[in-house]
């Protein structure tokens, strides 16, 4: 029984706490359950005949286009998420939250037939590079091959990582960007605009040194600009898309892990399971106590 009592014996406060705790042992039961068969049920999507929308990708993590290193200890990465801690001076030497943090730099997904940019902002993050320590930790130097020893005692330190080529499993919404975004109109409109607010601009078609573009001179600046706007476009069109995998608008799950996705729905399983024993078990108390009150 919850605390060593009866449900008979048992104060209100016990039984509400058994009762809120069964509810919530149900709800954490459906929505890990939920997870697990989402990412059962998805099949793993190639990034280059991905369809647009919710989909797993499986691949390789690749480093952000500038190089990102991990606060603490200047690890070459691709994620990270650190935590630094401070032990209390009071009797229970508690550790309290001093710096924490999250890397929201967008990487790479390379599965082999493209790549994807990975925005990890608002995602659920499962890095199998993590530690915990307290004390001095080694430290590379940024740019050197030197190591410096950094931290004390009275400090714990928590770091998660993504690390180049570890294989990343990826479950969120794809979307691929053409280059020609905006129309051709109005990429000449914004041009000609560009230019007409440009002194140097209006003076090179200023033919007759008035201070004005009249309409034949005018004319001349629209041309060109249309020239030089559609052989920009013909460039950027014989580029390939850029693919974005981010969070979903609505709220399905966002999640990124490079732990093994067969291990992780077998724990969510279990945790489902876990959840709703406590939760039949909360119920069961909570009830049996109000019935014998009432």
């Amino acid at each position: 029984m919850l605390s060593g009592l009866s449900p008979a014996g048992a104060p209100g406060q016990v039984l509400a706490f058994a009762l809120v705790m069964g509810a919530a042992g149900w709800v954490q039961f459906f929505r890990l359950q939920r997870r697990s068969r989402v990412m059962e049920d998805m099949p793993t999507a190639r990034i280059r005949s991905a369809s647009q929308g919710y989909v797993e990708l499986i691949g390789q993590a690749l480093p952000p286009d500038a190089p990102l290193f991990s606060p603490i200890t200047r690890t070459p990465c691709c994620w990270y998420r650190f935590k630094i801690e401070k032990r209390d001076k009071g009797e229970d030497r508690n550790w309290s939250v001093e710096e924490q943090g999250v890397s929201t730099t967008q990487f790479w997904l390379d599965d082999d037939t493209g790549r994807c940019i990975i925005d990890p902002e608002g995602a659920e993050v499962h890095a199998r590079n993590r530690r915990t320590w307290t004390g001095a930790s080694a430290q590379l130097i940024p740019g050197t091959s030197e190591v410096m020893m950094a931290g004390d005692n009275e400090h714990r330190y928590t770091e998660h990582l993504i690390l180049p080529g570890q294989t990343l499993y990826a479950l969120g919404w794809f979307a691929s960007l053409s280059p020609l975004q905006a129309s051709a109109h109005a990429e000449v409109r914004e041009r000609i605009a560009a230019w007409k607010a440009d002194p140097q601009q209006r003076r090179a078609f200023d033919t007759n040194r008035d201070g004005e573009l009249d309409m034949a001179e005018f004319e001349q600046l629209r041309q060109q600009a249309a020239a030089a706007v559609e052989a920009e476009r013909r460039e950027r069109a014989a580029q390939p898309q850029t693919h974005v995998l981010k969070k979903p608008k609505d709220r399905r799950l966002f999640l990124l892990t490079t732990e093994p996705h067969d291990n992780l729905t077998r724990t969510l399983r279990w945790q489902a399971w876990a959840w709703l024993i406590a939760g039949v078990l909360g119920l069961a108390y909570g009830g049996a106590g109000l019935l014998m009150h009432f």
